[in-house]
């Protein structure tokens, strides 16, 4: 186990919504609020030892989101090399800040819960990685040890998922899963 109180959260929030286009989707109304607020919200309401959120340098709208629910920003200058080049920001700025963990979600993952950061953290252990399935596919959330964390940062040849090893995968259901891509998927269905 790594407890969250041990464990850094990163939120992910410098995709480039290009399946989104125009405009950025985590700033798209989600169920009354900006698709981002709903992942940095239960980031926020978490006891994790800290919160950041690796961010594109020109949304000055998203940074005050973030900022204001207490995350330390973190500038990817060049967000269209990948996620990669987001995640291991974000797995430098948590090793930091001295975590034992790290917590790893999308911005654009609107349905995760608190009982699902709860289970990966009961699943965790050093030198491990535990990563959410719903039995099909692997997704994040996913919590990285800081052993693991520092294996990823000194292999920078190799994709992030690819220095995981064998994760342990935690079941969560398809629809707390789900990241939101397309302005159809933010259109409530019809009564």
């Amino acid at each position: 186990m790594i407890p969250l109180e041990q464990t850094v959260a990163i939120l992910l929030c410098a995709g480039l919504s290009r399946r989104y286009a125009p405009g950025n989707k985590l700033l798209a109304l989600f169920d009354g609020k900006p698709l981002a607020m709903h992942a940095a919200e239960l980031c926020a309401t978490t006891a994790f030892a800290g919160r950041a959120a690796v961010v594109p340098p020109a949304e000055p709208r998203l940074h005050a989101l973030l900022s204001d629910l207490g995350f330390r920003l973190v500038v990817n200058p060049d967000p269209a090399s990948g996620k990669d080049s987001s995640l291991r920001l974000g797995l430098a700025v948590a090793l930091d800040l001295g975590a034992r963990g790290v917590l790893v979600l999308l911005g654009d993952m609107p349905h995760v819960t608190a009982a699902h950061f709860r289970a990966l953290s009961a699943a965790a252990g050093e030198g491990l990685a535990v990563i959410s399935t719903d039995g099909a596919i692997l997704s994040p959330p996913t919590l990285i040890s800081a052993e693991t964390a520092r294996q990823i940062l000194a292999d920078d040849d190799r994709p992030v998922r690819a220095c995981l090893g064998r994760p342990i995968a935690v079941t969560a259901p398809t629809s707390m899963l789900a990241d939101y891509d397309y302005p159809e998927q933010f259109v409530a269905p019809e009564r």
